[in-house]
């Protein structure tokens, strides 16, 4: 079974949109992989400001090969019924067809064959689908292109199993980079798999799950409103807007001139 790693990196997502995206994002790549035939066992998606990611586990190495039975016409029926059938059959003539009996009759039956394909081949056509199609409340262009995103989109991974899942969209090619923090780690990087993708990040001061950002938002300021005697007025929104706002957070006190 395979793992499918995605990242869309991007300028900074607006933090009042990355839970949608979140969801949107596994409700679209799970969607399209069952369409294609493809189960797998878990999906996961994570936002930080400016990478949507996803991995997928459990994936076959193809999916499988259809047989389908699609009943058609009497083979009395008009001609204009018999072509239509056949022309939705993908079939060129009725010879290709099967005839069969029931007690009104004979009618047609297609046999229709269709031989799996590479999971990788699936997926280089699901994911340029799904950017192109993602519905952010609000997106834009950029430079001469045509895409459209919440911002713009700098760079797409796509692993499968450690291997570069070959795409383009808009002049954006796969590939198995990202990048850290954009001031304290802004050099890329490789990766060859979740963990590895997960672990690398965090060396490059990038917290990838959004509520382990928000835990620790709170522990810190409780912990230095503690250590000046205050009483950290809690705000679960203002929280949460904060955790989409950094990829390293670290809680600073100030104050105001009287």
């Amino acid at each position: 079974m395979a793992e499918l790693l995605l990242e869309l990196f991007s300028e900074e997502i607006p933090a009042r949109m990355q839970s949608r995206a979140r969801d949107d994002l596994a409700r679209l790549l799970g969607n399209a992989l069952r369409d294609a035939g493809l189960e797998y066992k878990d999906i996961k998606t994570f936002t930080t400001p400016r990478r949507l990611t996803a991995v997928v586990e459990g994936l076959p190495a193809r999916s499988p090969d259809i047989r389908e039975e699609r009943k058609g016409p009497r083979v009395d029926a008009p001609e204009a019924a018999i072509k239509g059938f056949l022309k939705a059959a993908g079939l060129s003539s009725v010879a290709q067809a099967e005839k069969r009996d029931d007690k009104k009759g004979a009618y047609y039956v297609a046999l229709i064959e269709k031989p799996g394909r590479a999971t990788a081949e699936v997926i280089a056509g699901i994911v340029p689908e799904i950017i192109k199609s993602f519905p952010w409340p609000k997106s834009m262009r950029w430079g001469s292109g045509k895409l459209r995103w919440v911002r713009p989109l700098h760079s797409i991974l796509c692993l499968l199993d450690g291997k570069v899942v070959e795409l383009e969209i808009d002049g954006i090619e796969s590939g198995k980079e990202t990048r850290g923090h954009r001031f304290m780690a802004p050099e890329p990087f490789s990766v060859k798999s979740f963990e590895d993708y997960r672990k690398k990040l965090r060396e490059a001061k990038v917290i990838l799950d959004g509520e382990e950002r928000a835990r620790l938002i709170a522990e810190q300021a409780r912990a230095l409103a503690k250590k000046h005697g205050l009483s950290l007025v809690e705000d679960e929104a203002l929280l949460a807007e904060n955790a989409g706002l950094t990829e390293w957070p670290v809680v600073l006190m100030g104050a105001f001139d009287e």
